[in-house]
């Protein structure tokens, strides 16, 4: 670095502290955009030193919201996000004609939040401002790790037994270690890129990005080329895919053994999982041809495709499932409008992709209106049959009003997250900052919060749960479930039918709740400044309910067994 971009670097790195802070004067400000102007590595700079912020604000759990000063900031930060989505570095997303403005600094944070998959989560940040003057260049950020090898993609009935490792919940990651497939059917996609149709019951164990054992039932491989030398061992073989698709059956405990090979060339080697691979090939299978090994001798015979499950027939019998499931959860819908004291209901079900009014489907008359629907898009639901909303600006939202206060509710609501900002997200929201208002929030810490304003519009409070979301869960249809209940005097939320916590209400300042003007996937509420904070949901909604009683758990329950995907 030389002398005179070493003083330009501390000299800018002085005046963005100061802005930082808010202390900055306006010829500073103008110094800034200066510097700045036409030169990318500055605007680097810049951006890095933003995110340092952003970093220490996060870490050492500061709570101060985001702002959006005026409309052209709201299309800076969605055009920026969405480069970072598309995995350009900062360097590319700049260019000479780049030129931020002050307010910018604000929006950069944003940025780095939302697009950024580099932050360390629940890791204290040491800072050191000298060690920062010195090198002009902030820390690296550790990245997130995961120790996965495949994933789980469509299954259709399956069950897993709870003492071998199961996919996860929330994003269908495979770990190392035994699966044990009671019944039905798994569709595993491994790292590699090869592809695995498993037939319950079955006992596979995953061992590396590109290999697993079979232990017993029936499975079905596509490999490509990428994923060439995907291997499975059982108790006898260990068989070696050449670029092809094949198919296994073990039975009997594993004393009888089945390859068959549909297309292409598969090495078949002698194997003792206790020992190191015997190197030399057994047996190479071709198009057609298929093993039966028995009492340690080996049978030729043709290949079967049709006693193994092919990716299109496990595709359509997953439509078939998601149909029915579907057409259940319709029968559910049904009942809940005849509910009595459900107040609000969106479905999200049977409107065109150009409306714009969000309907209550309340089969009797009630004070929740229909929602209007500002920014959002129409987009696929849980099920392909199904549609649901996106959320992905701070513009977009659904508006709606309700006039009654009500001493119980049961907020209910399918969600899937795209992106987990570090920053509250907002799932509803009185717009009017006044007494008895509410906001139901996904903090930015993964805590899912009911925040209230008292009696009299003077005191807030917020109820929230310990950490029940993570970056793992993006990507998979959530049902969130938070009960209000002025009588016993709780608040209790639940992931999934699952109770996370329940928390008192002390004192006698929150008996009720008012919505008035509110809003669905985000919030319209200004900071004392006058400025709207920064709260949209960002990913997609399906289903959102309103009870006016507390819901108990076997209720919650059959909303979420019925509701869920698959």
């Amino acid at each position: 670095m030389t002398e005179t971009t070493h003083r330009k670097f501390s000299q800018l790195e002085e005046l963005l502290s100061k802005l930082h802070d808010g202390v900055a004067s306006d010829e500073e400000k103008r110094i800034i955009e200066d510097l700045l102007s036409g030169d990318p590595e500055a605007c680097e700079f810049y951006l890095d030193y933003t995110e340092l912020c952003a970093q220490m604000e996060f870490e050492l759990g500061a709570s101060t919201p985001l702002e959006i000063g005026d409309n052209a900031i709201s299309a800076q930060i969605s055009e920026s996000t969405a480069l970072f989505y598309r995995g350009q570095t900062t360097k590319q997303i700049l260019s000479q004609n780049w030129k931020p403005t002050p307010v910018f600094a604000i929006a950069a944070i944003f940025v780095l939040f939302v697009g950024t998959v580099l932050m360390i989560v629940n890791k204290q940040l040491s800072f050191a401002p000298q060690a920062v003057e010195a090198q002009s260049i902030p820390p690296k950020v550790e990245g997130i790790t995961h120790d996965g090898v495949a994933i789980l993609m469509e299954s259709v009935g399956a069950s897993f037994v709870n003492n071998g490792i199961q996919p996860s919940r929330e994003n269908g990651i495979l770990y190392p270690g035994e699966i044990l497939l009671e019944s039905g059917i798994a569709a595993i996609e491994f790292y590699s890129g090869a592809r695995v149709i498993l037939e319950g019951p079955a006992i596979f164990e995953l061992t590396s990005e590109n290999s697993a054992i079979l232990r017993e039932g029936r499975m079905r491989a596509l490999v490509p080329p990428q994923a060439c030398g995907f291997s499975v061992s059982t108790r006898q073989i260990e068989v070696v895919d050449l670029g092809t698709e094949f198919g296994m059956n073990i039975q009997d405990d594993g004393h009888l053994t089945e390859v068959h090979c549909f297309n292409g060339l598969v090495d078949i080697y002698e194997s003792d999982l206790k020992k190191e691979k015997n190197d030399k090939v057994l047996r190479s299978l071709e198009s057609g041809e298929a093993i039966n090994i028995q009492a340690s001798k080996i049978y030729k015979m043709s290949a079967n495709p049709m006693a193994f499950i092919t990716y299109n027939e496990l595709a359509q019998t997953f439509l078939e499932n998601s149909s029915t499931r579907h057409e259940q959860w319709k029968s559910l819908i049904e009942e809940i409008r005849a509910d009595q004291d459900i107040l609000a209901l969106y479905n999200f079900e049977d409107q065109g992709p150009r409306e714009r009014s969000l309907v209550n489907q309340v089969s009797f008359q009630n004070h929740f209106s229909h929602g209007a629907i500002v920014g959002c898009r129409w987009t696929n639901g849980r099920w392909p049959s199904k549609g649901g909303l996106e959320f992905k600006s701070p513009s977009d939202r659904v508006r709606f009003q309700s006039d009654d206060p009500y001493q119980t509710i049961t907020l209910s609501a399918w969600v899937r997250l795209e992106a987990m900002p570090n920053r509250t997200m907002c799932l509803i929201s009185s717009s009017e900052n006044a007494k008895n208002s509410l906001t139901w929030n996904l903090q930015g810490s993964g805590k899912l919060s009911l925040g209230l304003k008292n009696d009299k519009g003077k005191g807030y409070k917020n109820f929230s749960s310990p950490q029940i979301i993570n970056r793992s869960m993006l990507g998979k249809w959530l049902h969130l479930t938070t009960v209000f209940n002025s009588i016993d005097r709780t608040v209790t939320h639940y992931l999934n039918a699952n109770e996370v916590s329940k928390s008192q209400i002390t004192g006698k300042a929150f008996s009720q709740i008012l919505f008035g003007n509110a809003e669905i996937g985000n919030s319209s509420l200004k900071n004392p400044s006058g400025k709207t904070l920064i709260r949209h949901l960002t990913g997609r909604m399906d289903e959102f309910a309103i009870f006016g009683r507390a819901l108990n758990t076997e209720a919650i329950r059959r909303i979420y067994q019925i509701g869920k995907p698959n």
